[in-house]
């Protein structure tokens, strides 16, 4: 399929034929292609049988880009492995200037409260990261035409959690086997750094490590609320003041519940803290998970992932009081969401419709909606982002392509990246409890990576940093 037909089909998708929908500002939807198609790194390249999987960026400078992104494998249900670093020249999409490894996956993992003993014949844990997001100021970026104090810190996040990993077989045991329903050493790390002199590289400032609230640096409360674990959000953190010192996001815990977590940059320091969590958000015997957190003009909103619905509620504060909890089901999520504040002012959603698919799959194609927080969280003008078909991937039915784990990058100019995994539910064994799913294949393998478009307003948007003339 030819680009300006790819696009036409993008803009032409709505929940009301009789007239156009809203569009917001946009212009046009491209899809360019893979942005990532194979990690450079020892261990994490495709001879190794791993793949690119999430990505999220940032602005490190007037000229610098960081892409932030996870590593996947085939041995297993998520298979997530490392978490990888590039510095981009120009753009998002610019040449790659470096490449680095944050936080590696490994083998012999043990987190200090693992008992051993529960260890079978051939097992050992195997350490996962994903879910990795960053923020910060860019280097040299000025607020009122002065420089901003807190320039050129950044923040890097991500989830870490143990996996039983038989070394015999190389395979991943399901997510619920071990101790805690399989949430070995379940948290959140975090470090700080920054661009260095020659803008070709970062420079750690703060190391890995578990992401405490302040106050509870030690001891077994890692946070003021009553939860025993944490996982990261998909969506990175958003500004939360004017002067951007203090930034939010919402991650979920145990319980199905979601909260926003406030971080301030401290002058004495010069490093950020974790100084504030939000009350807990959850409705008992219903999930709500996977959380984004979206700062508008006159408030906030946080919309989370449920079974079959979405749950979105709204706050003139994220960590004082929320309002009740309302579920959509319309469209009736099965798979991974993102929502964003697009750089046109219109929140949108980015997630699959089961529905609405041709093969009746969650996860392709890839879709965002426009969603209305004053119309009750109302989802419509749908558009179709990319599908296994329209891409011309090689991936079987039966296999069950996954294009998931959308995420909007920063503005720059007119444009913004969408950037999403591709993958499939086929692995290196059977999968569990669905025997109609194949072994996965060369072909399929070969697909498998982060695949972008690029989104163009008709006006652009006011930037999101000021630089030094």
């Amino acid at each position: 399929m030819n680009l300006s037909l790819f696009s036409a089909l993008l803009l032409a998708g709505s929940a009301h034929a009789a007239e156009p929908a809203p569009t917001g500002d946009i212009e046009s939807i491209e899809h360019v292609g893979q942005l990532i198609r194979e990690c450079t790194l020892p261990g994490e390249m495709r001879r190794d049988d791993v793949v690119p999987r999430h990505a999220n960026a940032i602005q490190l400078s007037q000229s610098r880009w960081l892409v932030i992104y996870s590593t996947h494998g085939y041995r297993g249900v998520d298979d997530e492995h490392s978490i990888v670093y590039q510095v981009r020249r120009d753009a998002p999409d610019g040449a790659v200037l470096k490449e680095g490894f944050l936080s590696q996956g490994r083998a012999d993992w043990f987190p200090p409260d693992f008992d051993k003993g529960r260890l079978k014949p051939d097992e050992t844990v195997y350490k996962q990261h994903g879910h990795m997001v960053a923020f910060g100021v860019p280097k040299g970026a000025t607020m009122d035409g002065k420089p901003m104090p807190h320039a050129n810190l950044f923040v890097a996040k991500w989830r870490v959690g143990g996996r039983l990993l038989n070394r015999r077989t190389n395979f991943l045991e399901n997510r619920t086997a071990g101790p805690n329903d399989g949430r070995i050493g379940q948290g959140v790390e975090w470090m700080q750094f920054r661009l260095n002199e020659r803008e070709d590289d970062i420079e750690i400032l703060q190391p890995a490590a578990l992401l405490r609230q302040k106050g509870f640096e030690n001891g077994a409360a890692f946070c003021s609320g009553a939860v025993n674990w944490m996982n990261q959000s998909f969506c990175p953190a958003v500004p939360a003041n004017g002067d951007r010192t203090e930034w939010a996001d919402a991650n979920h815990f145990d319980g199905d519940r979601v909260a926003a977590l406030k971080y301030r940059f401290n002058p004495q320091t010069q490093r950020y803290e974790w100084i504030e969590m939000g009350p807990l958000l959850g409705v008992p015997g219903k999930r709500f998970y996977e959380a984004s957190l979206v700062h508008l003009p006159g408030g906030w909103l946080v919309g989370g992932r449920s079974a079959g619905a979405i749950g979105w509620a709204r706050s003139t504060d994220p960590c004082k009081t929320w309002s009740p909890l309302q579920f959509s089901s319309s469209p009736p999520i099965n798979a991974p969401i993102t929502v964003f504040r697009c750089a046109d002012g219109v929140v949108r959603l980015f997630s699959g419709d089961p529905q609405s698919s041709p093969a009746r799959n969650g996860r392709d194609p890839l879709y965002c909606w426009d969603i209305h927080p004053d119309q009750d969280f109302a989802a419509d003008n749908r558009r179709e982002l990319f599908s296994s078909a329209s891409g011309g991937l090689p991936i079987r039915r039966e296999s069950q392509a996954k294009l998931d784990f959308c995420e909007l990058f920063p503005l720059q100019g007119r444009t913004q990246l969408v950037v999403w995994g591709v993958s499939t539910r086929a692995m290196n064994h059977p999968y569990h409890g669905q025997p109609t799913i194949p072994l996965q294949n060369a072909e399929e393998k070969s697909a498998c990576g982060l695949y972008y478009s690029r989104i163009t307003y008709r006006t652009a948007p006011p930037p999101v940093w000021q630089f030094a003339k």
